[in-house]
């Protein structure tokens, strides 16, 4: 039997009854990284005095090298008690694992996915955003034009969306953010369950500024508000014939500025004759 469990993202506490005793029983461990495993089950044979199998072995198994460990992979290994964990979190979502389950599928091996932590879910649980859903997209692209390319496409969703950011890209993706659409809302968490957790609420413009007072060490968790359904696509028809007025800028740009929830200033950088 193959299970996969879900480890702490930051509070030891927040582990399974179910997924301790699978840890304990497990004689092969398939880990997103070895010394993270090992680490983790040092604590918990602290914290809670349990024990674990001393002969158990340890196989590396990440983004790197998952295929190929999967397509050399006897399944008979697989009738032992095998575990498979990533460093924190829900396997498969945003981290390796799923080449692993699709090998379990394709070959008939029994296995099974413990629910538990996932920084995804609770942060927007934590947000406060009132969506019917959202949409999980995990990490951006790491090269600047196919990242603003993203985050531009995501940022037309009707629902919520989630993102995850490291300590060493948040400020950049702040500031991308607010060139995009400084009026958009979000909710940020930083170091969630831990100790130091620190949470954000308001603007895009608000949250490029906050970010210049904060300390970044520590991964984030993004939830943006859906895409509001602007009242110019209601009143698209009174916008088009205030657009022909001769009317003074600075009046015109309040009056498009709450039929469409857009800011004045931008409309009036929008309307206002070119030097």
């Amino acid at each position: 039997m193959l299970s996969f469990l879900p480890t702490p993202i930051g509070n030891l506490d927040d582990l399974s009854f179910r997924a301790l005793e699978k840890l304990r029983e497990a004689e092969i461990f398939f880990c997103e990284d070895t010394r993270v495993t090992k680490k983790l089950l040092f604590l918990l044979q602290s914290r809670f005095d349990v024990r674990f199998c001393e002969s158990a072995r340890f196989i590396a198994m990440h983004s790197h090298n998952e295929r190929m460990l999967v397509e050399s992979l006897n399944s008979a290994l697989l009738a032992k008690r095998c575990v498979y964990v990533s460093d924190a979190g829900m396997p498969c979502v945003s981290d390796p694992g799923a080449a692993l389950v699709a090998f379990c599928v394709e070959h008939s091996v029994d296995y099974e996915v413990l629910p538990g932590a996932n920084a995804a879910i609770t942060a927007f649980a934590a947000s406060g955003i009132e969506s019917a859903g959202f949409l999980f997209h995990g990490f951006l692209p790491h090269k600047s034009l196919e990242r603003k390319g993203v985050l531009t496409k995501l940022l037309q969703s009707e629902t919520a969306v989630i993102i995850y950011e490291s300590p060493r890209r948040i400020t950049g993706f702040a500031r991308l953010l607010r060139e995009l659409e400084p009026d958009r809302r979000l909710f940020a968490v930083k170091e969630l369950t831990k100790l130091y957790e620190k949470r954000f609420f308001g603007t895009a413009e608000q949250f490029a500024v906050t970010l210049d007072q904060l300390n970044l060490k520590g991964e984030w968790t993004i939830v943006i508000d859906r895409r509001q359904r602007a009242k110019r696509d209601q009143n698209e028809w009174l916008i088009e014939e205030l657009l022909k007025l001769d009317a003074p800028v600075k009046p015109l740009s309040k009056i498009l500025s709450r039929l469409t929830d857009e800011r004045a200033s931008l409309w009036y950088e929008r309307l206002k004759p070119p030097q």
